[in-house]
């Protein structure tokens, strides 16, 4: 188990940022006064998969992969979350086990919240509720989205998709933000097939024209995004001529206390 720990981080800053962004400053200094630091070094376990939720997890510094075992017994990466991203909220509302392992991706900073603690701020806070029901309907969407996809694009404008997604160029079930800095994708050649379910033969293929190209350039276990905008025109056909780094929505945003309350009073 990973140990408390303090850290220079200042937590009412990470979940204004984070899931609690335009909340007053009571709510966010309530939440961060019950939540604790934990650091884990990398490849650490934060939760494996059918285990029991204990709490809500929100990334402070580094990352968090998360993957699923295939028959074969090898680990299948889904997709990877970084600071200020949370996670771990879907068990927590039904009850039911992890549906993923989750490891730490390098030295990483969790702030992490009690199931006792989370579900108490919910019940005193409605408003946080329902941003985390709007989260999830969000989320919801993006999941079809991805079978639709799986099932008619082909194999470049699926792979640029998750490319854009996962260097946060682009919104995604996974991400909760984007952010126009973004620019390089922690997966290797070969978790990038499994995310997609081509062989790393098919991927290398696609990455070593795009990189002849200009728009990529592959790193060691990592794909650095040199021109998001001629990459999303691969991603997104039909909207041609919009560059992914122009698109800034986020999953969660709030512009201000009285904007989020507007917004949760429309979902009751």
């Amino acid at each position: 188990m990973p140990k408390p720990a303090n850290d220079d981080i200042d937590k009412p800053a990470l979940l204004r940022a984070s899931w609690l962004a335009g909340f007053p400053d009571e709510i966010v200094e309530e939440a961060a006064g019950c939540g604790v630091l934990r650091h884990l070094g990398d490849g650490a376990l934060v939760h494996a998969r059918g285990a029991e939720a204990d709490g809500f997890y929100t990334i402070a510094r580094g990352a968090v992969r998360f993957t699923r075992a295939t028959a074969e017994g090898q680990g299948t990466t889904i997709g990877v979350l970084e600071a200020p991203a949370g996670f771990g909220e879907i068990s927590l509302f039904d009850g039911l086990p992890r549906t993923h392992d989750a490891h730490a991706s390098g030295p990483t900073v969790l702030l992490f919240h009690a199931r006792t603690d989370f579900r108490r701020l919910l019940e005193r806070h409605p408003a946080v509720l329902a941003r985390f029901a709007r989260m999830l309907s969000l989320r919801l969407r993006a999941t079809f989205d991805l079978v639709e996809e799986a099932a008619t694009a082909p194999l470049p404008q699926r792979l640029a998709r998750r490319l854009l997604e996962l260097a946060h160029l682009k919104p995604s079930a996974m991400n909760a933000a984007v952010d126009a800095r973004g620019r390089e994708v922690p997966l290797t050649q070969e978790e990038l097939g499994q995310l997609l379910g081509k062989s790393r033969q098919s991927i290398s293929k696609l990455l070593h024209q795009w990189e002849q190209n200009g728009l990529i350039q592959t790193k060691y276990g990592r794909i650095s995004i040199r021109r998001p905008a001629a990459l999303a025109e691969i991603a997104y056909p039909e909207r041609p001529g919009r560059a992914a780094a122009k698109s800034r929505p986020r999953l969660a945003p709030a512009p201000s206390a009285a904007a989020a309350a507007g917004q949760d009073k429309e979902m009751q």
